[in-house]
């Protein structure tokens, strides 16, 4: 059994990408709204307007676009929190200014914009925050309708539809890629079919766990599993039910780990178990109530029983290594010695 090194690749985390992804979104979305309102003033100073209230608001609406991007850019996150909340405010202001200011315009620029900004939230706080501000916006729409000239806003009907529409269509496309990323995340970070942790995120997380234990002392211990006569058991009922057992293997020994400890599937019937701040004792402990477990289950075809090799971070292996190194030598121990036990 030849077992590649856990520790040796050093990539970045999943709550990094995150907030990467959405920074780079934010950046995209402030130019975006930047140039949006740069490019109003040069038409209307190109079209010649000296409404000097219209052109002093689209100035505004672009210096704020510039305090947008510095500041979002500079708080990203993704949830909305203060910042988004703050911005949400503001436009809903900006916006309903433009509407009072231009009731008796049949159409302008700031209708324009409100279908902007309604794709804007949507695609970077979600169908909830869209729909949030199209009710607000809606609500400005319908007093301008009735309070000032009703004959001659049906543009502005028009565009509260466009809104609701964009929100239905849009909201349920990005819904659907959301749910989608979501699956590929999960494959990416897991095993498929017994669902815990795959090898690949196993090794970004046990980096963490390291240098985590090199900077706080904290007890560290590695449990490696192997499922005992395997081949001889795919061999005998097919690989069907060897797929059961590993399913159950992996559902028992997450029933009786911590939610802080680190399951991943290691190869075909191998499983390794990282256990951050447990010392040797509770490492046995665990380790031999897993394997007592696993030989009481009342499996289909047979009996189905697992050995395992434990080591202590910085007690017995003084680099992650030695740690893994010495967890597959035991383990082959418990192999030699009998199986269906554990070896430290």
């Amino acid at each position: 059994m030849k077992l590649n090194n856990p520790f040796s690749e050093n990539t970045s985390y999943h709550e990094e990408d995150v907030l990467t992804r959405t920074r780079q979104l934010d950046f995209i979305i402030g130019r975006f709204r930047i140039a949006i309102a740069l490019f109003i003033i040069l038409v209307e100073l190109y079209q010649g307007n000296t409404n000097y209230i219209s052109i002093a608001g689209y100035v505004l609406l672009f210096l704020y676009s510039c305090l947008w991007l510095l500041f979002q850019t500079a708080n990203s996150s993704p949830q909305m929190g203060t910042w988004g909340y703050l911005h949400l405010s503001i436009d809903l202001l900006l916006m309903s200014t433009f509407t009072l200011l231009n009731s008796k315009v049949t159409t302008s620029y700031h209708d324009g914009l409100y279908i902007i900004l309604v794709l804007i939230y949507l695609m970077r706080f979600g169908k909830k925050v869209a729909i949030v501000f199209s009710l607000f916006a809606s609500a400005v729409i319908f007093f301008v309708c009735f309070s000032k000239h009703f004959e001659h806003n049906i543009a502005h009907y028009i565009l509260i539809g466009t809104l609701l529409t964009i929100i239905y269509f849009v909201g349920n496309i990005m819904d659907m890629e959301k749910s989608h990323r979501e699956k590929l995340a999960f494959l990416s970070t897991h095993d498929e079919l017994t669902g815990v942790y795959n090898f690949r995120h196993f090794q970004n997380l046990s980096v963490f766990e390291i240098d985590r234990v090199n900077r706080f002392q904290k007890p560290l211990s590695l449990a490696l599993f192997d499922i005992d006569d395997f081949k001889s058991f795919n061999d005998n009922f097919g690989h069907d039910a060897g797929n059961l057992v590993l399913k159950t293997v992996a559902k028992l020994i997450r029933e009786q780990i911590k939610e802080t400890d680190i399951l991943a599937r290691f190869g075909g019937e191998e499983f390794v178990l990282l256990m951050p701040e447990t010392d040797k004792t509770s490492a046995i402990n665990l380790a031999e109530n897993i394997i007592k477990v696993i030989s009481q289950h009342n499996f289909p075809n047979q009996r189905v029983t697992i050995s395992a090799g434990l080591a202590v971070y910085s007690q017995e292996a003084t680099t992650a290594n030695k740690l893994f190194k010495l967890a597959d030598d035991f383990l082959y121990q418990s192999k030699r010695e009998g199986k269906n036990c554990v070896r430290y």
